[in-house]
């Protein structure tokens, strides 16, 4: 079985408070339940176009030849004595790395998921989102933002560290840095961004098979996003600033 570690690793701590009086309990518990039923159901205020994910150079190249390696390594590998290879059966692995999208667009997919958990953002419109006439219209009357987003990724680090003090199996390292970038639309013009950077580390055994290196793979990319995510939103959420003037180039 394989363990993630998220680094550097986060501690949370939980207060418990007893209410002295049933009024008190009942207000703890509307706040624990996340506020009243009209918060939950509040209007946008964000559309947002996705576009597809940028790579700087090497990065799809990279994320490719890590995968055909293990893939390779597993195919030629025997099995382990109970018929199970590392990380599971070479033909399970083989599957997965099939079915699995590039990383282009996986990074596409993460940044949709994110983004449809925040409150204040809708990705769907009545109009065809050709019609730029008729999205800056119904944006208008619906009182929407709308922007367009994309990530950027900006580097795939990749290794394997030796065990730690004390323990037995090796750890498959990934570092993911990339920026979430936003433009006003249909306008174009440059209008707010996030930065995100994970490294996770999974433990394996004698070899890398393909479904540990797309598990430590995504569970970077999810986690890079999602700070990026939450970096843009922030800013969105502060007063306005005139976006730059020079369009991005297309």
């Amino acid at each position: 079985m394989a363990f993630a570690h998220l680094l550097p690793g986060i501690g949370s701590a939980i207060a418990t408070h007893f209410p002295r009086t049933l009024a008190a309990a009942i207000l703890s518990a509307a706040v624990l339940c996340g506020g009243t039923s009209g918060d939950a159901h509040a209007a946008p205020k964000y559309f947002i176009k996705i576009r597809d994910t940028e790579l700087a150079p090497g990065v799809d190249a990279q994320a490719a030849k890590n995968l055909s390696a293990a893939a390779s390594t597993t195919a030629t590998t025997a099995p382990a004595a109970d018929g199970i290879p590392d990380g599971g059966s070479a033909s399970s692995d083989a599957a997965t790395k099939a079915s699995k999208p590039p990383i282009g667009d996986m990074v596409k997919s993460v940044l949709v998921e994110s983004l449809r958990k925040q409150p204040d953002v809708t990705l769907e419109l009545e109009s065809p989102i050709a019609d730029t006439d008729a999205v800056k219209a119904e944006c208008k009357r619906k009182g929407l933002r709308s922007f367009e987003f994309a990530v950027r990724v900006l580097r795939l680090d990749r290794g394997v560290k030796p065990p730690a003090a004390g323990k037995r199996f090796r750890l498959l390292e990934q570092n993911v840095k990339l920026s979430v970038v936003g433009t006003t639309y249909p306008e174009g013009l440059l209008a707010v961004g996030g930065d995100g950077e994970s490294t996770i580390q999974i433990e394996i055994g004698e070899r890398v098979t393909p479904g540990q290196e797309r598990e430590v793979l995504e569970e970077a990319v999810k986690d890079a996003v999602e700070q990026a995510v939450k970096q843009g939103m922030i800013k969105l959420s502060q007063p306005r600033s005139k976006p730059t003037s020079d369009k991005r180039k297309r």
